[in-house]
């Protein structure tokens, strides 16, 4: 039933049954924070713009 979802997007199965994963870049603690911040960075910048657009 999922045959599509492994074969597609986790590895590609050969003749003989055997797969080989996909490589993906990993990401390391100082990464991940940087990516949380600039998230948390993007939601105190439009709930502030909210909040301006509201008292004008």
């Amino acid at each position: 039933m999922f045959d599509w979802f492994w074969n597609g997007w986790v590895g590609t199965t050969s003749t003989d049954g055997s797969s080989s994963a996909s490589s993906v870049p990993e990401m390391d603690a100082a990464s991940g924070t940087l990516a949380i911040a600039v998230v948390l960075a993007a939601l105190v910048l439009a709930w502030e713009i909210k909040r301006r657009r509201a008292r004008n």
